[in-house]
């Protein structure tokens, strides 16, 4: 392994080493080591599929473009060599290649965000391979290019470089120096979309060249920005400000539109992004995301407002690519950390700098449905692993299928399925298992209460008041959303926007709606009057909503006690009716023992 595929020895322009193989790194930093006219050397980080394919063909790996029109461009690149670090004499190999490379100049760095944490081995072996450079070659200057789409990637990574203990001892402060003068962490954003050839997973499959495949912040000058700015979809950027605004435009518009939609569309039943052209619904719902929050946060953060735009539409006209959609399941994984970086980030910077903003009921409804996706369906997935889960998609409405019935169970990544027909989908929440587990309880009692509910009381002793499934919900929705950083609930606009998320989820998942029927309504509500002038409007509008609703809650505490029984029926024990006990005894002349010495008839 890691030994030349083309000669005895490595070519004199080999000055790109890669570590990781995945589908940015072959489709987009690749082409550009090679247009600057560099030999590659890739790493695979696990596994030897990629490796050993590519050692059969001397280093030739392929890359298919398709259009429009469905026609498929395949390209042809050469890398110098190859191996694994997931075997003990590939990684040993790859620590040599330093001393073999007198002219190494970039280092490539695509490990997923899963590789971006502390201590992993594939930092580990970054900071070994880097030791193994300052050891070899101490006068070149290096360029990490990182192709995972982190904020500010570049400074994380070498954080955590500098975190590994052996670099933090007193023994390495040399090496520190190295890296501190010598190695250029550079924070990168890279855009293309990419899937994989039909019946082969080792050839990635793009859309064509985006105009900003790849944007390199270069503060220091280690990199020839004149000669790079010639290729293709590469943006070199040497202001601090200006790899800010690409990421808030990746991020907080593309990517954020891509999450408020796959989501609604994995429980709809629909395979890929793509399809969302089918309802106009979703594009309506995206449009008004895209005004209410998403366009005053990228303006909050010194985007032009006519780049915001130029930018919205491109990115929809990429994502209806008729032949290229991307996995609805696949790209909904990691789902808390996508919602957070994408969507909430707008929240944040929208209260920050404006404190009339209140999130719009878009936002509340994107980050509903992506818990709604999160919320397992049967307590026991089967699986070996304690964090995977079995959610449901959407009942099919007006039992007309929208698939074929003998549709075919896939793994959408691995040891996770999914099946348009049955409905049922495996996920990973990303957090251990933890947001799971807490919806799971909280779907529970809504499920409980849903089931109960008819126009006569509940017959069960049992049965919970609404009211104290709502606040179930409540905490658990609060709960998830308070490990946003920033998320604070003593903010009337987090709050109210907490409020909003649990109403939404609980009608997500009462299962009396499907996801689609449910922005319907908020659609429907969002054109309707705020203010009604007369009171003949008042009672037209409230004639129609009482009409048009399923479910009343009638708030029966605020009876008089004329009412009677019908006053004390579904009292919340724990929180209405103590609080109003509290409340009379702030100002009555008896004492609580006295007090609750009486009949609750009397009480009340």
């Amino acid at each position: 392994m890691f030994t030349s595929l083309q000669g005895s020895n490595f070519a004199d322009n080999t000055r790109a080493v890669c570590i990781g193989s995945g589908r940015f790194m072959r489709a987009v930093l690749v082409p550009v080591f090679r247009a600057l006219d560099s030999g590659v050397v890739v790493a695979q980080t696990r596994g030897t599929s990629f490796a050993s394919a590519c050692a059969a063909t001397k280093g030739k790996y392929e890359v298919d473009t398709i259009d429009s029109e469905g026609h498929v461009d395949t390209t042809v690149f050469d890398l110098e060599a190859v191996g694994s670090l997931g075997v003990a004499e590939g990684r040993a190999a790859f620590l040599e290649l330093p001393d073999k490379l007198p002219q190494l100049k970039y280092v490539g760095f695509g490990v997923t965000e899963a590789g971006l944490q502390s201590g992993t081995q594939v930092i580990k072996d970054l900071a070994e391979f880097l030791q193994a450079a300052f050891k070899a070659i101490p006068d070149n200057e290096l360029s990490i290019i990182n192709t995972d789409n982190f904020p500010n990637n570049g400074d994380h990574i070498k954080k955590l470089v500098l975190e590994l203990d052996w670099v933090k001892s007193d023994d390495s402060s040399a090496f520190r120096g190295y890296l501190d003068s010598k190695v250029h962490f550079h924070n990168t954003m890279v855009d293309r979309i990419t899937n994989h050839r039909a019946g082969d997973s080792l050839v990635p499959l793009t859309e064509p060249l985006p105009a900003k495949a790849i944007a390199i912040e270069d503060l220091n000058g280690a990199l020839d920005a004149e000669r790079l700015r010639k290729i293709p979809g590469v943006h070199v950027r040497t202001n601090k400000s200006e790899i800010a605004k690409d990421y808030l435009l990746k991020f907080s518009l593309g990517n954020a539109v891509n999450s408020a939609m796959v989501y609604l569309l994995a429980l709809s039943r629909q395979r890929t992004a793509n399809q969302f052209q089918k309802f106009p619904i979703i594009s309506e719902y995206l449009d008004a995301l895209f005004e209410k929050d998403i366009l005053p946060a990228l303006i909050a953060g010194d985007v032009a407002e006519q780049e915001a735009r130029q930018f919205y539409a491109e990115w929809l006209v990429r994502m209806k690519h008729p032949h290229f959609g991307l996995d609805n399941f696949w790209v909904s994984q990691n789902a808390l950390l996508r919602v957070y970086v994408r969507l909430l980030n707008s929240v944040n910077i929208n209260v920050s700098h404006d404190e009339n903003y209140r999130p719009s009921k878009f936002m509340a409804f994107a980050t509903a449905v992506a818990l709604r996706f999160l919320t397992p369906w049967q307590p026991d997935s089967k699986r070996e692993a304690s964090t995977v889960f079995v959610g449901q998609m959407d009942p099919i409405q007006n039992g007309a299928p929208i698939f074929s019935l003998t549709e075919k169970t896939w793994n959408y990544d691995t040891g996770l399925t999914a099946n348009l027909s049955t409905g049922k989908y495996e996920f990973d929440d990303g957090e251990n298992g933890r947001v799971a587990r807490l919806l799971w309880r909280a779907s529970q009692h809504v499920l409980e209460a849903s089931k109960s509910s008819s126009n006569d009381f509940p017959k069960s002793a049992r049965a919970e008041s609404s009211s104290e499934v709502s606040s179930g919900v409540g905490v658990a929705v609060a709960s998830v959303l308070s490990s946003v950083k920033g998320f604070d609930l003593t903010n009337d606009a987090y709050a109210s926007f907490a409020a909003d998320v649990a109403a939404l989820y609980q009608r997500l998942v009462s299962g009396k709606q499907t996801a689609l029927e449910t922005l319907e309504d908020v659609l429907r509500n969002h054109h309707t009057s705020e203010y009604l002038a007369t009171k003949e409007e008042v009672a037209t509008f409230v004639r129609e909503a009482v009409a048009s609703v399923q479910i009343i809650d009638v708030h029966t505490h605020l009876f008089p006690p004329s009412h009677g029984k019908l006053m004390l029926w579904g009292i919340n024990e724990l929180l209405t009716y103590h609080y109003l006990v509290a409340e009379f005894l702030q100002t009555a002349h008896m004492q609580v023992e006295e007090f609750n010495s009486y009949s609750k008839e009397k009480q009340a």
